[in-house]
C-alpha cells in the first residue's frame, strides 16, 4: 500500500513539473459555420512577458482569448463575442488537446439563459463542435 501510495505522489509531483506544450504562433483551421457551411478561424498565441496570451481572427472579428490555461498537453480557453446588431454576448468555451503540429479542440458555446432552452433544442442542435488547428508558425 505504501509503495502504491508513493508512486501516486511521484506521478503527480511529475504531471506538475511537465512542461506545458509550445503553442506560440499562428493556428488556423476551418469550423462548421450557419447552414454547415466552413468558416475559417484562426488563433495567435503569445508569450509576453512571460504571460501566455491569444487572439482568434475569424471571418467577420477578432477577441482576445481568455482564462488560456495550458497544463502538459491539454489547452482551456474562451472567447466573449457581441452581435453586432443588438449588442448581446456570447461565450464560447475551448477545450482542447495540442501536439507539435495540430491543436483538437471543442468549442461549446454558452447558452443565454433568457433566450434559450437549457438542454439540447431540437433547432438549435448540439452545441459542441469539434474541429482540429494547424500550426503554420512557430
Amino acid at each position: 500500500m505504501r509503495r502504491v501510495a508513493l508512486l501516486f505522489a511521484g506521478g503527480l509531483i511529475l504531471s506538475i513539473l511537465a512542461p506545458a506544450a509550445d503553442i506560440t504562433g499562428l493556428w488556423t483551421g476551418q469550423v462548421a459555420g450557419r447552414g454547415g457551411e466552413k468558416q475559417d478561424i484562426s488563433f495567435q498565441f503569445k508569450t509576453l512577458k512571460n504571460v501566455l496570451t491569444g487572439k482568434m481572427f475569424g471571418d467577420e472579428f477578432d477577441v482576445p482569448v481568455q482564462g488560456l490555461q495550458v497544463s502538459g498537453d491539454h489547452i482551456t480557453f474562451y472567447t466573449t463575442t457581441t452581435n453586432y446588431y443588438d449588442g448581446s454576448k456570447t461565450k464560447f468555451n475551448f477545450t482542447g488537446t495540442i501536439t507539435d503540429k495540430e491543436i483538437q479542440l471543442t468549442r461549446e458555446r454558452e447558452a443565454r439563459a433568457e433566450l434559450e432552452a437549457p438542454a439540447k433544442d431540437a433547432k438549435k442542435g448540439d452545441r459542441k463542435q469539434t474541429f482540429t488547428l494547424k500550426r503554420l508558425t512557430s
